[in-house]
């Protein structure tokens, strides 16, 4: 049996983000919760979450799910999240957006 891995950092992208759907807004990972997180000012707009800063591995769809290559994501109102990836469970995938 073989297999491969591919080291991945996370960070979210859209029209919601700093970067726009062009750049990606890193996160970092938190080792105590398991979470890939940061604090992002976001605009009322539509995001999904990307590794490595492209388009290879992505997530979106339904927020208590997430899937690859799933639908945009979106938030309703502008201010600072204290965004929270969660991936520690495989294929059940989620994240949160908490106001601060």
């Amino acid at each position: 049996m073989l297999y491969s891995t591919t080291p991945t950092v996370w960070g979210i992208v859209g029209a919601a983000t700093p970067g726009g759907w062009d750049n990606s807004t890193a996160l970092t990972y938190n080792a105590t919760s398991k979470k890939w997180e940061g604090v992002v000012t976001m605009t009322a707009g539509e995001f999904k979450f990307r590794a490595n800063n492209a388009w290879t591995i992505n997530l979106g769809g339904d927020p208590a799910e997430m899937t690859y290559d799933g639908s945009n994501l979106s938030v309703d109102a502008a201010g600072d999240y204290l965004v929270e990836l969660d991936l520690s469970n495989p294929r059940e995938y989620t994240y949160t957006l908490t106001a601060q």
